[in-house]
């Protein structure tokens, strides 16, 4: 269904923020935020030089009625259908798919994947809640499958953790557990490039921008074998990760010091619970920090044609 003849489509800028903050408030209603974190997701820097992001807005008479986030990431072979929203007096009349269409009409011809929502680096969710149930039905129409599923996990952060008698252990086998500092970046930039890709080293930039640093590292002989990090993006919601420890380093106990310092950080920022998201281990979370399930998200994709 084409929208109404009457909608005029285009392309947003920070100074449509308080109109899209103010329908994206009611109409994810599932979600609380502020419009600087909205800003953060729709309009900020990436990660990457080559990833693009545009929003697309609709209007009726000089008023949003909804928009839609594309983002592009040609060296990735991907894109991304980021965040969108519809009135809803405005719903089942063909806004959102004019939105998705006029977004995604010339992507460049490497890109051969659109996923939803999944943005790295500058996610709001890692996937969609089904309970969006409208939103749900509108991918499936445009073609999207599901593939996966991801949750997001609480941590209470009623009382802080311990961590001296384990740093001890830990520094008897050699390690040293401590926070990041600026003068840290070109360990950062080896171990990243060794280890766990330029995606997770920029979140890790965005850890030690925070004051103080929230990025914690374990190091044996001088060089980075294991970190983690808080605050990274969506810090009104008390973000924890990403983390994680070269193969080599896994069995000492080194991840849950280093999330318990996150925990701590994000418990003396005034946080009573921190978010974990898109987790995997679930078991792991749960048994050193008491986590739960908090939420799950469905994630889609859809191929893409290669363009001539």
């Amino acid at each position: 269904m084409a929208a109404q003849t009457n909608t005029l489509i285009r392309i947003a800028t920070r100074d449509n923020l308080a109109e899209i903050y103010a329908l994206a408030r009611t109409a994810l209603h599932l979600d609380t935020f502020t419009a600087e974190l909205l800003d953060e997701k729709l309009f900020a820097g990436w990660c990457c030089p080559d990833t693009e992001s545009r929003v697309h807005v609709a209007e009726i008479g000089g008023h949003t009625i909804g928009f839609l986030q594309s983002v592009l990431r040609p060296a990735a072979a991907k894109a991304w259908l980021g965040l969108f929203a519809v009135s809803a007096e405005h719903r089942r009349r063909g806004v959102a798919a004019t939105l998705y269409q006029t977004a995604f009409l010339d992507v460049p011809r490497e890109i051969s994947e659109i996923e939803v929502l999944a943005i790295p680096g500058n996610y709001f969710a890692p996937g969609l809640d089904p309970r969006y149930t409208e939103a749900h039905c509108l991918v499936e129409r445009l073609g999207f499958e599901r593939f996966n599923d991801c949750v997001n996990l609480t941590a209470p952060l009623d009382s802080r953790f311990e961590t001296a008698d384990e740093e001890t252990r830990l520094a008897a086998a050699g390690i040293e557990v401590r926070r990041a500092a600026p003068k840290d970046r070109d360990l950062l930039d080896r171990f990243f490039d060794e280890q766990f890709g330029a995606d997770w080293r920029y979140e890790a930039e965005l850890a030690l921008d925070n004051n103080p640093p929230a990025l914690h590292l374990a190091l044996r002989d001088g060089q980075v074998i294991a970190f983690s990090a808080h605050s990274t993006q969506n810090r009104e919601w008390g973000f924890f990760g990403p983390m994680g420890t070269t193969p080599a380093a896994r069995g000492h106990g080194i991840g849950r010091v280093l999330l318990w310092h996150c925990l701590n950080d994000l418990r003396d920022a005034g946080h009573r619970t921190g978010v974990i998201p898109w987790v995997g281990p679930i078991a792991f979370y749960q048994q050193w920090a008491n986590c739960r399930v908090d939420r799950v998200f469905w994630r889609y994709r859809r191929t893409i044609e290669p363009q001539s």
